[in-house]
């Protein structure tokens, strides 16, 4: 079920997978993503006693498109919690994907007493450059203009970056855009957002960060390398477990950056924590 949000920041689009009521995950896209992005995990996780929730990011698929300034890590942390409170939560699990990671953290940082765990899908913080440049030149599909939205995807798939690909991402990339009153397309997404966020000041050594991971936290790092590099390179792993020993690592080696967001093993290790959480409460 899709509904929304009114923040103080602005109106954020959710959906809402298994009971409402039932504890909380909450699902944080990355750059350019959308809620969509974790639609496989959801389908298999949410049920009568937890519902998963994934919201589009502001300035991204159908949530506003707020002033120039308004992005970045706190302010998109911010966001999380007050999601959480609206949706009644004083407590709950969170999930991010690539830069939803880093807000994770974040909020971990910030508002460590609401999470009750963390899972951080292919990002922690110091990432290989090569593996940025496919990522930074996603964004130019925000300002195609396309006849239809089988055209859109097409371009996208062209990319190659995707392998292999399914009808999950046809929904993905499908959710983002909206048609023009002369019967085009283009994606609903703000480039502006996205660069804002991408551009902004990134901290220079995140092992504050990492040791505020002091609920149960996984780690899951994707090694299909995306343009020879990784986005969790060893140097990442290597920081982070000396600061934080506790961080459970989990490893995908037939998945990328992008795919490693419906490997099974992905989704197990996800399980596997929250399930581990619950028990132990």
């Amino acid at each position: 079920m899709d509904f929304d949000l009114s923040l103080p920041s602005g109106r954020i689009r959710a959906r809402r997978w298994g009971a409402e009521g039932a504890p909380l995950l909450l699902c944080i896209h990355g750059l350019s993503a959308n809620l969509c992005g974790f639609t496989y995990l959801a389908e298999r996780l949410a049920g009568p006693h937890r519902q998963v929730v994934a919201i589009d990011l502001r300035g991204r698929g159908r949530s506003e498109v707020t002033p120039p300034g308004t992005y970045g890590l706190d302010n998109h942390a911010r966001d999380v919690v007050d999601v959480a409170t609206t949706l009644g939560a004083d407590q709950f699990d969170v999930a991010g994907w690539s830069l939803g990671a880093l807000i994770s953290m974040r909020v971990a940082l910030r508002d460590g007493d609401r999470l009750s765990s963390v899972t951080l899908i292919d990002h922690a913080g110091p990432s290989d450059a090569a593996a940025l440049v496919p990522i930074r030149a996603g964004l130019d599909r925000l300002d195609a203009v396309v006849p239809t939205p089988d055209a859109y995807l097409q371009a996208v798939r062209t990319d190659g970056v995707i392998d292999p690909w399914s009808e999950f991402w046809d929904g993905y990339y499908a959710y983002e855009l909206e048609q023009l009153d002369d019967g085009s397309w283009w994606a609903s997404t703000s480039r502006a957002a996205a660069e804002e966020d991408l551009y902004q000041d990134w901290p220079s050594d995140w092992s504050e960060h990492w040791r505020a991971l002091t609920m149960p936290t996984l780690l899951v790092r994707a090694l299909k390398p995306l343009n020879g590099g990784l986005i969790v390179p060893d140097r990442a792993v290597d920081g982070l477990l000396a600061a934080n020993p506790a961080v459970r690592v989990v490893e995908t080696p037939d998945s990328n950056h992008f795919t490693c967001i419906v490997d099974p093993v992905t989704l197990g290790a996800i399980d596997d924590v929250l399930r581990e959480r619950t028990s132990s409460e």
